[in-house]
């Protein structure tokens, strides 16, 4: 990276990301807010046909008795299922799971359906609150557990919207949706952020609390990720553990080294397979830059989620595409040495923690350092393109577990499974859970 790029990127960067300007933003909505005389709002962005706005739509009661806030609700119309579908389905069948929620069918609504159950809700948002989210959470329920009768019983009991005002109001919640910054459905949009699903509400409820607007001043219990950042975890009985170290499970994990949560999970999955003995193959991929979800509009959430395994992230990164280059190049030295996950630690924290430009040689230097290399040899090193092949194979292996974002978990020993994104660690645990118990049923009809 020319100079003047890498001294001006950090300085733009760290203006950027700086504390007062985020409170600038957040100021002008909350002056903006007592203008109007407005409550403090919350928009809910839901899809029928989206498995996360079902288990985020069971939870918001308990939410929203909780904060001293108005819900307004947007429902976007229906999408056909995308390549994706499958994972969604049974990643939210785990989530379900974990917090108790309802979630058993594997087959989406039909369109016909979808479209009924938005003339219902539509037209019955200005009931109180309370009855509204008890008719959405039956609505959702008549959806996915394909209540067709319930679900006509319901629009007979309730207004209904006629059709064209439906697709009305539809068509224009996907306009402003596809305007937005948001990246998906089971969306909550507060004061210029916004917050993803049942796993996000933790991070909503921490802005609420900071405005004082958390009603019995006791934090919300949908903390999925505290438990593992305080090494809690979920297996400690002495037998069960011991049997699950036994199994010399292997976990490979895909991840990019211009993805912050590759970072802050590798951490966290590191120390997972050390308490449970599993084997941790590092995979780095590379893709290209318009594939990677966007991370800077949640660099809050970030924060929260590194500051949980004791990591400063810092925003101020410089990563160009020689730097990028030379990551890959140090990790496969650091492979034929045995050294990957020390090394890659030490190239993730000086990108995300240090704020290092890995295409200047003397950040550089430290890092040959660690693996025994001169100046020369690591001069050579990088000129070659030895680690191009492993990289590529990595990449094609992590596009066949057809996962929708990094990092990427792939699970093998007595079942392979795979799991991708923010805050799945506990899935992982689940799935040894899981195994235990089949264990021990099959032994039990053995005998």
């Amino acid at each position: 990276m020319p100079l003047g790029d890498r001294l001006l990127q950090p300085i733009l960067l760290r203006t950027l990301a700086h504390p007062q300007l985020h409170n600038l933003l957040q100021s002008r909505h909350e002056w903006w807010r007592r203008l109007r005389n407005k409550p403090h709002q919350v928009v809910v962005w839901l899809s029928l046909t989206d498995p996360y706005s079902y288990l985020l739509v069971q939870t918001l009661p308990q939410f929203v008795a909780q904060f001293d806030i108005q819900l307004i609700f947007k429902l976007l119309p229906y999408q056909e299922p995308n390549q994706y579908f499958s994972y969604y389905l049974r990643d939210a069948w785990h989530l379900a799971q974990f917090h108790q929620l309802q979630f058993h069918h594997f087959h989406a609504p039909s369109q016909e359906q979808c479209f009924v159950a938005s003339q219902l809700l539509l037209a019955n948002r200005h009931l109180p609150i309370d009855d509204f989210l008890t008719l959405a959470k039956q609505t959702f329920l008549c959806l996915w557990e394909h209540q067709h009768q319930k679900l006509a019983t319901l629009c007979l009991r309730f207004q209904t919207l006629s059709a064209s005002s439906t697709r009305k109001k539809l068509q224009q919640a996907e306009l402003l949706f596809s305007e937005s910054p948001a990246q998906r459905p089971a969306a909550l949009f507060y004061q210029g952020q916004w917050f993803y699903g049942v796993e996000e509400l933790n991070f909503l409820a921490q802005q609420l609390s900071q405005k004082q607007l958390n009603l019995n001043q006791c934090g919300f219990v949908l903390d999925d990720e505290q438990h593992q950042g305080e090494q809690n975890y979920l297996i400690n009985d002495p037998q069960q553990l011991a049997y699950i170290r036994a199994q010399k499970h292997d976990m490979d994990y895909y991840f990019c080294f211009d993805d912050p949560l590759s970072y802050i999970y590798l951490v966290a999955a590191s120390q997972l397979a050390d308490y449970y003995q599993i084997k941790l193959n590092l995979k780095p991929i590379l893709l290209d830059s318009m594939t990677v979800p966007s991370w800077k509009s949640q660099f809050s959430h970030l924060q929260h989620l590194a500051s949980i395994y004791n990591l400063e992230l810092n925003r101020h990164y410089v990563l160009s595409p020689n730097g990028l280059t030379n990551c890959h190049a140090l990790f496969f030295a650091a492979q034929q040495q045995e050294k990957p996950l020390e090394i890659t630690l030490l190239l993730l924290q000086a990108i995300w923690s240090n704020a290092q430009d890995l295409s200047y040689m003397p950040h550089l230097k430290a890092l040959g350092a660690a693996l025994n290399l001169n100046n020369s040899e690591l001069k050579t090193l990088l000129k070659q393109n030895l680690w191009h092949s492993n990289v590529e194979h990595n990449t094609a292996a992590w596009l066949e577990l057809d996962l929708p974002h990094l990092p990427s978990f792939y699970l093998q020993g007595e079942r392979r499974i795979s799991f991708c994104g923010a805050q799945r660690l506990w899935a992982i645990e689940m799935v040894l859970i899981d195994n235990i118990k089949e264990i021990k049923t099959y032994a039990l009809h053995g005998n």
